[in-house]
């Protein structure tokens, strides 16, 4: 099965959902997470679907789980078929085009400011890039969002490194925005509104320094601007234990995490917006 909560969850309830009665609709009624509902869908081959247009469908949506979990399904289908050599072959097929998309999905690049000069860029950090993005991305002003990896010390980290702590780079998303239509005052008080800035060994349930809260400034006005922000909450009483670093090296990360909730459905977890401001 797949290394994340909901990749394990999907693996198990693929089986149980062929295996059994149980609908899809039997499950959201059970708490079973949306996200994890979804990528069940994509997995399930109803009868007289071709088997090709079925698993292109899992990689042409993106959806990380239903990838990872086809991927976890098809490579103990693909060893035991030996004795059935035109299924072995199917399965084979399968397995090489869910594996290439994944490989795809996973590549890691430099990221380089846009030339546009009527963008900025401010970089966040506060837990799970996945909700991160997810509330940015909302912004009215955000052109553009991407998560990735910042402040540590090796080129090109992967995801697995990251959640390690073998790079010491912390979970980061890259808002690209119009100053016009969005300060980046108005960035950073977003930022504090959907997430504990007391917290110091992560956020949430996500804990681990790749989770830590930090601001990273790209100019003295952004540090500046910042530094403000983390002043009005102090005054009101709250503590704040957000790291305010100047900018490093960021790394796009790889492209099945990049908006992750509108690939796979649902909302996040523990970045629920509260307002202080």
């Amino acid at each position: 099965m797949g290394k994340t909560d909901e990749e394990k969850i999907a693996g198990f309830l693929h089986d149980v959902v062929e295996d059994t009665d149980y609908t899809f609709d039997d499950l959201l009624r059970a708490g079973i997470p949306v996200g994890v509902v979804n990528a069940l869908r994509l997995l399930t081959h109803e009868p007289g679907t071709d088997y090709d247009a079925y698993v292109q469908a899992i990689i042409d949506s993106g959806n990380p789980i239903a990838l990872q979990v086809k991927y976890n399904d098809l490579q103990p289908n693909f060893a035991r078929g030996k004795a059935y050599p035109d299924l072995q072959a199917k399965h084979g097929k399968a397995l090489e085009r869910v594996k290439a998309a994944i490989e795809e999905y996973s590549k890691v690049e430099l990221y380089h400011a846009s030339s546009d000069e009527n963008v900025e860029v401010g970089i966040f950090a506060c837990g799970c890039f996945w909700g991160t993005q997810h509330q940015f991305a909302k912004q009215k002003g955000v052109k553009r969002t991407l998560a990735g990896y910042t402040g540590g010390e090796e080129a090109f980290p992967s995801y697995a490194d990251v959640r390690d702590h073998k790079t010491h780079h912390v979970e980061a998303v890259i808002v690209e925005f119009d100053p016009t239509v969005v300060s980046y005052e108005s960035l950073c008080k977003l930022f504090f509104e959907i997430h504990d800035p007391a917290q110091t060994d992560g956020v949430g349930t996500d804990i681990g320094s790749q989770y830590r809260s930090c601001i990273f400034y790209r100019n003295e006005p952004q540090r500046q601007v910042a530094e403000y922000v983390m002043q009005l909450l102090r005054d009101k009483g709250d503590e704040v234990n957000t790291l305010l670093l100047p900018e490093s090296q960021f790394y796009i990360g790889e492209a099945y995490h990049q908006r992750y909730y509108d690939k796979t459905g649902g909302e996040p977890y523990c970045h629920i917006r509260r307002r202080k401001f």
